[in-house]
This record gives C-alpha cells, sequence and structure tokens, in this order.
C-alpha cells in the first residue's frame, strides 16, 4: 500500500484504520445536527475496505488525505439502499474552491450572491470572499437537505449564509451601557484597551462610533441606536452650536473612513434620530461619564434639538466632494412629541436632506403595531421592524431606568426571504394554494432558525 500525505504535511504509512477511525469521529455531526444516527463501527470498517481496495488497485506510490476523502465520499455515495449515506458524505465532504475559481475571485470576477453592497475592490475583500465560499458550503451541508436545496433552489433566501453557524444578525444597542460601564472592544478586555465611562462629549461620539465598529465583528448585518441624540445629549450641554455640528461631522467622517468591518468595509451602522425628547424618556434619570441622575433628560429638549439640526445639516453637505454620506443611516422617528409645530423647521430641514440624497429613513411609530409611539423602535434600515411597550414586555418599565446596570437592546436572529413571486406563480390564481404554499415556506423558515440555534 502507498505511503499518505497527510493534511499536516507529513508522510505516514497507509493505515485503514484511520479511516475508520475518522468516519465515526466525524459523522458524530450528522447525530448533532442533522437528526441522523451516526455511521456504526461496522458499517466504517466496510467502507474502509472498499476504499483501500480502489487504493490498491490505483498502483500508486503516494497518496494526499485529499485523495482518500474524495475516494471516501464516492464509496459512501456507492452505498446501496441507506440514505444516511448522503449524509455522512456531505458530512465527510471537503469545502473550499477549485484553483480556477479562487484566482476568479483575485482578480474580482466570479459569481457571488449582489447582497452586499457596501464591500471594497482591497485585498481584504478577496479574503472575505473566498472564506465566504467555504463557510457557505460548510453550512449548507451541516443543515437538513430540505432547508439547503430550498436556499439553492431559490424559494428562500438565507442572508448572509456564510456567518450563519457564527453569528447573529442585526442589533441596535443602548448607548446609556456604555457611558455607564466604559467601552471594551473586546468583550473581555484582555486583547484590547480598556476605557472607562466618557467624560468629555467628543469621547462619548468617538465611544459611539467605535461600539459600531466593535459589533461589526460579532454580527453579520447593521449596527446602531435606538434614541442617539436623547442619549448623547446630556454631554452637549454648555457646548455652542458650531461645537455640536463639529462634533456630528466628526461622527459621519469616522463612521465612513474606517474599514475595519467585515472583509474591509466601512460600518455598516444606523442612528435613530428624532428633534424632541419621546415623552417615554422624559423623566428617565440621565447617564453620564459613569453615573446615574439626578437630572433626567426631559431637561435636555435644547441639546437635542440643536443635535437633531447639526446631525441633518452634516449630512445635507456631505463630505468634501458634495458625496452624501452613506453611514450611518439617519432613522427618523415619528412619535406624537416629533409632530408638534416647533418642530416644523427641522422636519423640514430633514426632507431637505431626503430630497437631495433620498437616504434618510423615516420609522412610523404612530399606528398601533407600532406602540402608538409609546415604546422603542427598532428597525435596522430594511430587514425588520421591532417595537417594545410596556403592553408588550412587562419588563419594559425596569429596562427603562439604568439601575444595576439593567438596560434595553433588540437584535435579530437571522434573516430568511421568501421567494413571493414563485409561490403566486406556483399556486396558477389560486389564493387557497397561495397561501398554503407561503405557509409551508414560513414553516421551513422556522425549522432554518432552529437549525441556526444549534449551531451557535
Amino acid at each position: 500500500m502507498p505511503m499518505v500525505r497527510t493534511t499536516s504535511g507529513h508522510f505516514v504509512p497507509w493505515d485503514r484504520g484511520a479511516i475508520t477511525r475518522s468516519l465515526l469521529r466525524e459523522t458524530k455531526l450528522a447525530e448533532e445536527f442533522l437528526e441522523t444516527p451516526a455511521i456504526t463501527r461496522k458499517q466504517a470498517e466496510r467502507v474502509a475496505s472498499k476504499v483501500e481496495d480502489k487504493i490498491r488497485r490505483m498502483g500508486l506510490r503516494f497518496v494526499s488525505g485529499a485523495l482518500v476523502r474524495e475516494i471516501v465520499n464516492n464509496v459512501l455515495l456507492e452505498e446501496p439502499g441507506n440514505p444516511n449515506f448522503r449524509v455522512y458524505r456531505n458530512i465527510m465532504t471537503r469545502v473550499g474552491a477549485p484553483v480556477y475559481d479562487a484566482f476568479q475571485i483575485d482578480i474580482g470576477k466570479g459569481f457571488e450572491s449582489k447582497e452586499n453592497a457596501n464591500l471594497q475592490p482591497n485585498a481584504e475583500t478577496v479574503h472575505k470572499k473566498k472564506g465566504d465560499k467555504t463557510a457557505k458550503e460548510e453550512y449548507l451541508l451541516l443543515m437538513p437537505m430540505d432547508q439547503a436545496d430550498a436556499h439553492l433552489k431559490g424559494d428562500i433566501h438565507i442572508h448572509d449564509l456564510e456567518y450563519f453557524g457564527t453569528r447573529p444578525f442585526c442589533q441596535n444597542w443602548d448607548l446609556r451601557y456604555f457611558f455607564y460601564y466604559g467601552f471594551m472592544p473586546d468583550g473581555l478586555g484582555f486583547k484590547t484597551s480598556v476605557a472607562g465611562p466618557a467624560k468629555r462629549p467628543e469621547v462619548a461620539v468617538l465611544h459611539s462610533v467605535k461600539v459600531l465598529a466593535a459589533a461589526q465583528t460579532n454580527f453579520a448585518g447593521g449596527e446602531g441606536f435606538y434614541n442617539y441624540l436623547v442619549f448623547l445629549a446630556p454631554y452637549m450641554r454648555g457646548l455652542s452650536y458650531l461645537e455640536v455640528k463639529q462634533l456630528m461631522q466628526m461622527m459621519f467622517f469616522e463612521l465612513t473612513q474606517m474599514y475595519v468591518a467585515r472583509g474591509g468595509q466601512p460600518v455598516f451602522s444606523n442612528v435613530q434620530i428624532m428633534p424632541s425628547i419621546p415623552e417615554i424618556w422624559a423623566d428617565k434619570p440621565v447617564v453620564h461619564g459613569g453615573k446615574v441622575g439626578p437630572d433626567t433628560y426631559g431637561s435636555y429638549q435644547e441639546e437635542v434639538k440643536n443635535l437633531y439640526r447639526a446631525i441633518n445639516e452634516v449630512s445635507l453637505q456631505g463630505d468634501y466632494w458634495g458625496k452624501p454620506f452613506n453611514f450611518p443611516k439617519l432613522e427618523n422617528g415619528i412619535t406624537p412629541e416629533v409632530l408638534r409645530p416647533e418642530n416644523e423647521a427641522e422636519l423640514l430641514l430633514a426632507h431637505e436632506v431626503v430630497a437631495k440624497f433620498g437616504s434618510p429613513y423615516f420609522d412610523n411609530m404612530m399606528p398601533e403595531y407600532r406602540g402608538y409611539g409609546k415604546g422603542v423602535s427598532c428597525y435596522q434600515c430594511c430587514s425588520y421592524s421591532f417595537v417594545e411597550t410596556p403592553e408588550t414586555d412587562e419588563k419594559f418599565k425596569d429596562k427603562m431606568y439604568f439601575e444595576g446596570g439593567e438596560h434595553f437592546s433588540m437584535g435579530s436572529w437571522q434573516v430568511v426571504t421568501l421567494n413571493l413571486p414563485r409561490a403566486a406563480y406556483r399556486a396558477g390564481g389560486q389564493d387557497e394554494r397561495l397561501f398554503e404554499e407561503l405557509r409551508k415556506l414560513m414553516d421551513l423558515c422556522v425549522e432554518v432558525f432552529k437549525t441556526k440555534r444549534r449551531l451557535m
């Protein structure tokens, strides 16, 4: 029998038992994630014996571990009458790309999904795309076949599949947490410098920027802040309007010039802004410089209005060339307080930005399903829509008071899109068939979420 070159680069004598041990070890993943029993020792030994016969007939002096694995997979596919062997083959297979395909990524060609318009032409992007290809194959092989097939056929689309087993999707953060505890980018403080709570306005703004940048290394989608201007307002007291505007300009440039996000891209970010203090926050104690209170947010109406005007004026001006700032996305919250006559000039300014660049969003929080403007809203630019109110969450009021570190954040585990046009086509004009098809797809999406939970 030939010598075997292992993946570590060493040459070792042929050992049929190594195939048996590998099958027994690796197919345990089928039990863990795919509800398929692992291969038995007797089955593994039979496969190893067949592989050895094929290798012997080749008459080679040396074989690679990769070649042995390919033959193992062929034998698994040839096994008659046992559907579990197809699952074992998925677990045992290699993921990656042919050299030609990898080179196409090097030179900026090759097929990839177009769900990320934020990637830049740089070396980090090349590495990300190669890593994405491997990760996507891995997760499709680790999920039940009906879910993988539905994604590959286009019945559903699992967004950011490359992060399916390692990251939640998007998150909106509570700035008060960082204004109370400070900032440690790695979450543990061992690998990066730890900063205490911001005392100065420029530090508060920079911490808000770097929180979003750090979060991008742990999440697949956008990062943002609800109530951004309200929670920043206590740091703006005593500053002139020009100083406030300078800070907002710094915030925009920091978020659009840092190439620190996944694969060398700017931070995908959003901030919720309003020209008024929402009533639900007016009587809540401020968090500032590591302390809570004694002031309440309701006493910072002037600072909030100045921040709102400044952030919109900077957005209207654009960068040095006059281009729009792509990030952070401005999400204008619409609540009863915002629609008061005294905010007319500020709202007209926001619409000037819309008329010029078309980029800001408006979040209508007034309807019943949006909480009548009496809750916390979060919708991360486009992917989903959440709202929490005292009626929907019994602990909501407790989270509004920053006592004992209690705070409020919202986000999503995963986003999956249904192919609605295809479902309608399959229904052939029959409404009942359409809704039956949609229910099946939604049930399948629930199973996708469960699979992600097991992997995570």
